[in-house]
């Protein structure tokens, strides 16, 4: 008795209609030998059931049991194989399917209500209507396999595709596919903007992983995050306006894996120098034009031409695990670029389904701002699973670590929780540090304590640290001091990413920004100099994530923008060189927090032991469980004690004190009285716990351990 039509053999996905020959009344599904659904047909028989695979874990390979029994026990049971996309929940794209550990062909899938019919068309095919899409029943997704469609290897490039649509009307058009993994311009669509982009057939699973099993332990350690944000175009980049953009590896003439994956590793040893545990790039998705800061989104799935390509980015993360850094991803869902003809999401046809201009949530609804063009249309659960299933490609194709979400508010709380239940469910997603910027005065009970992110950007930080503690003359504000290094975290001390120093917002000359150095008065006055060692010093201390923007470590005035970065700025100054001073100092205070558990994580105890509020001085004793004790004293005034004359509690009597850290040492371009331990003196607390005497520079952290 046949039992299974024609239709269910292929390809199958999200909600799934069976067709069967003859009506059945019970139904049993079993999948790769598990039941997973059964129908008991309380309606009466039917010869069509719907089963959602959306919460099946992705699996290329399928084999579904079906079983019909009958009024007198007796069962007949039919097997079919069938190929599901890896990306659950809408899966859009082109995904390469292998059988047998060979690639078979490639499997589309496209959204799009209300239209006749939809082709591929591509270089495999010759750019014709040969390849056409089968309705997924009135769902809108389309769907279809070619066996001659073809990844790049060694020996080639990926074919080239886009799709074709016809309407009941009899308007016709070509769509480029929103869930492109690569784009390419080529002699069949020679227009340079994205609407007329060729989508790239990828294959994220031929990518060799060198580095990536060794890092995995590390990755979920959220306390040891010391991250430098990039913009990989301008990155150690100096020279000319019109010099091309860095790249993830070289693309020297005759260059080999081998010279590449050197050259990566060339970037990130700056990184890993500097005592940095983390890499967070600026937007690395196609972007409007080739020099861009990324917060102009074309294409959410595809990697920026201008960087390489996406096996180039995987080689770089490869890279950076290799050296022990930890990579985060820039996620731009909220807007795409205001220019249409640069945005996929506003080609013909699918403008209406994908996009909505003018959103509640949007910038300028919410703020009055200036439009960042128009918003992923959030009401549609098509398009929340094709945002959702993006960000899982970040975890499960190029194994990032973590990924920050611009402007949290301008997405809506409907579509957000959903979107990180569904990370943090997923198998690499789940300890990734998921991180928020929500531009509100207090952005972490909502979006640590409410949405279920790991971390959130902290501009509060910023903002207090200049207009309360650095930038005023003379003294800063105690109460202003105790925002910036007390913890704001929701849970888990590493939740408040804090950026005293900046970060590109406050840096990017087209935004309005400027130079830390410049802001503060000029990277050449030694009260500019000494604040901002002591404004990397306060993020350090604090108990939360410190950050901190490229190129603030050389000192300088420059600002950076998306065209030459820094211009010719020296990003490697010399050894006693302003820069070199800053950059030894911010190596020596970055190591000390790797190293000593108290000054980072979890289970620590904090106290304020010290409260000077005439002279500005404050001290925070911090210890943990392994026993490390350590006083954190803060000056934030002119007043200078250089004869061993402060006294300071510390809350341990009879303690002997050594004096690890102080930004005022005269080796970062401090003062030469500064220090307090030379070999033969050692600050001694009596029977109360209050140190006789030491020395504490103007505008200077100095870290005291234990002995």
């Amino acid at each position: 008795m046949g039992l299974i039509a024609p239709g269910n053999h292929g390809f199958v996905g999200g909600l799934t209609k069976l067709k069967f020959d003859q009506p059945v009344s019970n139904l049993e599904l079993r999948l790769n030998g598990a039941t997973f659904h059964t129908a008991e047909g309380d309606d009466g028989p039917a010869d069509t059931f719907t089963v959602d695979l959306n919460n099946i874990v992705p699996d290329t390979r399928l084999e579904i049991a079906v079983t019909y029994r009958q009024a007198d026990g007796t069962a007949t049971s039919e097997t079919v194989v069938v190929w599901k996309p890896r990306h659950d929940l809408g899966g859009m794209g082109a995904t390469v399917v292998r059988v047998d550990g060979q690639i078979a062909g490639v499997f589309f899938k496209f959204w799009l209500p209300q239209v006749k019919n939809v082709f591929v068309r591509g270089s495999f095919n010759g750019w014709q209507d040969a390849n056409r899409l089968d309705p997924l029943g009135d769902s809108g997704y389309w769907f279809g396999f070619s066996s001659e469609a073809r990844p790049g290897d060694d020996s080639r490039p990926g074919d080239d595709y886009r799709f074709f649509v016809y309407t009941f009307d009899g308007k016709q058009s070509e769509v480029s596919d929103p869930a492109a993994r690569q784009t390419i311009k080529t002699d069949h669509n020679e227009a340079a903007d994205a609407q007329d982009a060729n989508a790239v057939i990828v294959d994220p699973v031929a990518f060799q992983w060198q580095h990536d099993g060794d890092y995995v332990q590390e990755r979920s350690d959220l306390h040891r995050y010391l991250i430098y944000q990039a913009h990989l175009g301008t990155f150690l980049s100096s020279g000319p306006v019109d010099q091309p953009y860095e790249t993830f590896v070289t693309h020297a003439p005759g260059a080999t894996p081998a010279t590449q994956r050197g050259s990566a590793r060339d970037k990130l040893a700056y990184v890993k120098d500097l005592g940095f545990t983390a890499i967070e790039l600026l937007p690395i998705h196609e972007a409007n034009g080739s020099k861009n800061a990324g917060y102009d989104a074309s294409f959410y799935y595809a990697v920026e031409t201008a960087y390489g390509s996406p096996d180039e980015l995987r080689m770089f993360v490869d890279e950076a695990h290799g050296l022990g850094l930890a990579v985060i991803f820039d996620s731009v869902i909220n807007h795409l670029t205001a220019d249409p003809s640069h945005s996929s999401f506003s080609q013909e046809f699918i403008r209406g389904w994908y996009s909505l201009p003018d959103a509640p949530w949007s910038n300028q609804r919410q703020w009055g701002g200036s439009s960042w063009g128009p918003s992923p249309y959030w009401y549609r659960v098509e398009i929340a699973n094709l945002l959702t299933d993006c960000m899982l490609m970040y975890f499960n194709e190029f194994h990032v670590d973590g990924i920050r979400f611009d402007a949290t508010t301008t997405i809506p709380h409907f579509a957000l929780r959903p979107l990180i239940e569904r990370l943090r469910a997923d198998p690499r997603g789940s300890g990734a540090y998921l991180i928020a910027e929500h531009l509100t005065p207090d952005p972490l009970p909502y979006v640590v304590g409410d949405l279920g992110f790991r971390g959130g950007w902290h501009k509060p930080t910023f903002d207090t640290a200049m207009g309360g503690v650095l930038q005023p003359p003379g003294r800063g504000d105690l109460d202003s001091l105790r925002r910036v290094v007390e913890s704001d975290y929701q849970g888990e001390p590493a939740t408040a990413i804090k950026y005293p120093t900046g970060s590109h917002d406050e840096t990017w000359i087209a935004h309005g920004g400027m130079a830390l150095a410049k802001r503060l008065g000029g990277a050449s006055n030694p009260y500019v100099q000494m604040k901002m060692r002591l404004a990397w010093a306060l993020a350090v201390c604090s108990i939360d994530t410190p950050m901190m923007f490229m190129g603030t470590e050389c000192m300088e005035d420059t600002g950076w923008d998306t065209d030459d970065g820094y211009g010719t700025m020296n990003w490697f100054p010399a050894v006693g060189s302003r820069g070199g001073n800053f950059k030894q100092m911010i190596r020596d205070i970055n190591q000390l927090r790797q190293t000593h558990a108290a000054l980072r994580g979890a289970n620590i105890d904090a106290k304020l032991v010290h409260w000077d509020n005439d002279n500005g001085v404050v001290a925070y004793k911090r210890w943990d469980q392994s026993g490390g004790v350590f006083l954190i004293m803060i000056n934030v005034s002119d007043h200078n004690w250089g004869a061993r004359e402060y006294q300071v509690s510390t809350d341990t009597p009879n303690s002997v004190w050594h004096e690890c850290f102080n930004s005022q040492f005269v080796n970062y371009g401090g003062w030469t009285g500064a220090c307090n331990s030379d070999g033969t003196f050692y600050p001694r607390a009596d029977g109360a716990g209050l140190l006789q005497g030491i020395n504490v520079a103007k505008w200077c952290l100095l870290i005291l351990k234990q002995q």
